[in-house]
């Protein structure tokens, strides 16, 4: 139920900023809404580790590791 509110403010407020005109929609879908997504995983990964569940963070941390390598390689293989 929580999360479901916290959803409904941030669409609220991100509707509100695009249409105030401060902030590109080209912007928010590309940078804000991947910083929020991960923001998220963050508040996961520290209430899985406050329960010793170790491992699972281990590999939380792998995966978004190799998820941010496959994003960037490509752009550094055309850059460079």
């Amino acid at each position: 139920m929580l999360v479901a509110f916290y959803s409904e403010f941030i669409v609220n407020s991100i509707s509100n900023i695009i249409a105030s005109g401060t902030i590109s929609t080209t912007f928010v879908s590309l940078i804000l809404l991947l910083i929020i997504r991960n923001a998220t995983k963050y508040v996961i990964v520290v209430t899985v580790a406050y329960k010793d569940k170790i491992s699972l963070v281990i590999n939380i941390a792998i995966k978004s590791s190799i998820q941010i390598a496959l994003l960037v390689l490509p752009f550094i293989i055309i850059l460079g």
